[in-house]
């Protein structure tokens, strides 16, 4: 019991000591001044020696109260900073979320999250899952899926994480030989590598299909990078794929005034009723990329 006595009191001492103003104090400890006063007083009887100059206007520390509150004050902030860390583990994120990604954006921004959420994180087990597919996140039990582009209406929760834009790019040897277009129209001449037949290109304030036509066809992005840097015609795809190249001057993008904007990426998941404590946090530190 004395032992407990002698806390408190060390307690009342940090407080007024801190916010000096033994009112200030009481008010914190909810309890009387009158109480903090005696815990105080019977600190300093113990020690033999006065902690506060006291006066009706203020309170400050003595020499020796000003030592012995630096040793108290270390010793309290490291017994709240374990308090709160074995808190903050018992409150931790747990469970299992099982991801849908597709492309380098998923290898290259979702993972690299999904990697920092787990060294704070973990209790959690994560499945990222690449597929071109789109998943039904309620049917095939996903916790989350990242899909690009405008959203239909939906019972989905999402939240935009980052944006997407497409260039038209070819290397400089292959533009030095056969041209650089100028206007989509210019497209025919050229040697098209896409897995389609049509590119989306903003003509007179529209989106509209502008028709190409090339000898290599891939649904594989980096095949195409790589085609595109072996001299053999254009390509279509988002930056994340061609930002290395661009700035290394390996591919130039032509047509840019012809691009559309920017399209959102999102992170969906299902509903917020019932949500496991790691599927919250997922989504709630999931920052802007």
């Amino acid at each position: 019991m004395e032992t407990i006595k002698n806390i408190q009191a060390m307690v009342a001492f940090e407080k007024v000591a801190r916010l000096g103003s033994f009112s200030a104090a009481a008010i914190e400890l909810e309890v009387s001044k009158a109480h903090v006063s005696k815990l105080i007083q019977k600190l300093e009887d113990q020690l033999g020696q006065r902690l506060f100059n006291r006066s009706t206007r203020s309170v400050t520390l003595t020499k020796t109260g000003d030592k012995f509150y630096q040793a108290c004050s270390t010793s309290f902030y490291n017994i709240l900073k374990a308090q709160e860390d074995i808190l903050e583990q018992a409150n931790a994120p747990s469970g299992k979320i099982k991801i849908s990604v597709a492309g380098l954006f998923g290898e290259e921004y979702i993972a690299k999250y999904v990697r920092r959420f787990l060294k704070r994180y973990p209790k959690v087990e994560i499945e990222l899952v690449f597929e071109e597919k789109m998943v039904d996140l309620l049917r095939d039990n996903y916790n989350f899926a990242v899909r690009v582009g405008h959203l239909a209406d939906s019972s989905l929760i999402s939240k935009k994480i980052a944006t997407r834009k497409e260039l038209i790019c070819a290397s400089p040897d292959y533009l030095n030989f056969n041209g650089v277009p100028k206007t989509p129209e210019d497209l025919k001449k050229h040697n098209c590598l896409s897995p389609k037949n049509f590119w989306k290109l903003q003509i007179d304030n529209k989106i509209q299909n502008v028709h190409i036509s090339g000898n290599f066809k891939s649904n594989n992005a980096r095949t195409l990078v790589h085609a595109a840097l072996d001299n053999l015609g254009l390509t279509c795809l988002p930056t994340e794929y061609l930002t290395p190249y661009l700035e290394t001057g390996q591919l130039i993008s032509v047509l840019d005034q012809y691009m559309p904007e920017e399209i959102p990426i999102w992170l969906l998941t299902p509903t917020k009723k019932n949500i496991s404590s790691s599927t919250k946090a997922f989504m709630d530190e999931f920052n802007d990329l």
